[in-house]
């Protein structure tokens, strides 16, 4: 199996396609004029055109994420009101209480809970209302990886309660959880309809559930996921990240090869398939 990276390639070792590629021992090239089996449209950035000579490189050859070309915070949210009926953003300017303000561009650092009503807005940022999902003294966030419509398995992130920044702040290590455990079917399919609209055929989402109102809030989408590295930002404890690495590496394996063989989306229809931890 030899895949295509354009515009750019997986060069890091943080990156889980890096991890699933040498763990299935496949072949990879960023030149367009090579013998290929598939494509994948790799870019570390929050909106991106498909390149045309990438469309001319491939023919009828798939491209992974070909249509996931914008992840900015606004589009998150704008698909999440879409697919679930609410949404997370509030209006800093009328809004009474606290919020968070984040940078609309994906992977940036900055974000940080204000005080509202304030005088001016920032396009560059978006203000997302406060949502309490804590259980204890740590708020719970979910992690999801998605593989073409799959759900292998869910993250639990537990992080400090962030009373200013959001950057930084003390975690546990995450637990892995059976995607059944976690989210209800039409909360499923829910997810993955998002997935469709937003084009992300391999990545990862940042979920919350408010536990008022136990609505689930979509807050990130990413294509490009990393904290698989050397480092251990993620904290993983080493047998945690292997298993997690495992999953996604059958999941990715048993796509591609079904692509293959039928160039669609067909994972798209049934996210039931995730395994049960």
């Amino acid at each position: 199996m030899k895949l295509l990276f354009y515009p750019q390639y997986p060069d890091k070792e943080y990156y889980s396609i890096t991890h699933i590629i040498n763990r299935l021992n496949y072949q990879v090239t960023r030149d367009l004029t090579a013998s290929f089996d598939m494509a994948f449209l790799w870019s570390d950035v929050t909106e991106l055109d498909c390149p045309a000579e990438l469309l001319e490189a491939v023919g009828d050859k798939h491209i992974i994420n070909r249509n996931c070309l914008d992840i900015s915070k606004k589009h998150v949210e704008q698909l999440q009101y879409a697919v679930f009926g609410y949404g997370s953003f509030i209006d800093p300017l009328t809004h009474c209480g606290r919020c968070v303000e984040k940078p609309n561009a994906n992977g940036v650092k900055g974000g940080r809970v204000i005080n509202t009503p304030i005088e001016h807005c920032d396009e560059s940022k978006v203000y997302q209302a406060l949502i309490d999902s804590t259980i204890g003294d740590y708020q719970q966030e979910y992690r999801v990886p998605v593989i073409f419509g799959q759900l292998p398995i869910v993250y639990l992130v537990q992080q400090t309660v962030a009373c200013d920044k959001l950057d930084n702040r003390a975690q546990k290590p995450p637990k892995l959880l059976g995607t059944h455990t976690v989210f209800s079917y039409q909360e499923q399919i829910n997810i993955t309809k998002f997935c469709q609209l937003i084009g992300l055929d391999f990545g990862e989402l940042d979920i919350v559930r408010c536990a008022q109102s136990q609505r689930l809030f979509i807050l990130d989408a990413n294509k490009t996921p990393a904290g698989y590295g050397m480092l251990n930002y993620f904290l993983w404890q080493h047998q945690d990240k292997e298993t997690a690495l495992d999953t996604l590496t059958e999941t990715f394996d048993r796509a591609i090869n079904k692509l293959l063989v039928n160039d669609s989306t067909c994972e798209f229809s049934n996210p039931i398939g995730a395994h049960n931890l």
